[in-house]
Formats: C-alpha cells, sequence, structure tokens
C-alpha cells in the first residue's frame, strides 16, 4: 500500500476505484480508539460511502443505500489505477476521490 493513500476498486452498477487518504483515517481512528477497526475497514467504509454517493441516481442515499446494489468484494491497488493519472476525478468529498471506470 502507498504510505499516503489507500486505492481501492469497487463494483456496483458501475465500476468506481477511490482514492483515501491516510491521514483522513487518523483523525477517524482516533474517534474509534479501541472499538478493533483496521486501517483498511476504516478505509472501506469511507470508499465505500463515496462511491454509493457516486454511483446512485440519488446521491443522498450514500451507505444507506448499500443494499440496493449488488457488491463485488473490493480489490486493493498498491499505487494508483491508471484511470486515476488519465483524468481528473469524477467526484470529492472530504479529501477522498473517486474516478467511474469506462
Amino acid at each position: 500500500m502507498s504510505e499516503q493513500f489507500f486505492y481501492v476498486h469497487l463494483k456496483f452498477t458501475q465500476e468506481i476505484v477511490v482514492e483515501v487518504p491516510r491521514g483522513l483515517l487518523n483523525q477517524r481512528q482516533s474517534d474509534l480508539v479501541g472499538k478493533g477497526f483496521t486501517e483498511k475497514a476504516l478505509a472501506l467504509d469511507l470508499a465505500r460511502d463515496v462511491a454509493l454517493k457516486m454511483a446512485s441516481p440519488l446521491p443522498a442515499i450514500g451507505e444507506r443505500g448499500a443494499g440496493l446494489y449488488d457488491e463485488d468484494p473490493p480489490v486493493w491497488y498498491e499505487h494508483r489505477h491508471r484511470v486515476m493519472n488519465k483524468k481528473p476525478c469524477d467526484h470529492e468529498e472530504s479529501g477522498i476521490r473517486a474516478w467511474k471506470i469506462a
């Protein structure tokens, strides 16, 4: 994994790759001390929320809409996905950036 980011590829009705800054996780972890969450679990939670908002025809659904989509297991990358270098992100929220894969 990158020292600065987690990169995860999620598949719902669309394929989306998400970049989650590790610095954001450090803030979130301090709120969840002692609850047993791993960095990857926190990154996946944040990535899934942003991806669902982007994939949903009703963006306000977010995490509540998780049951509305078939979701493949996430694919983790050591480095940025090639689409991240080809075009600007399609959605950004709280420093988390997401790209649709065509």
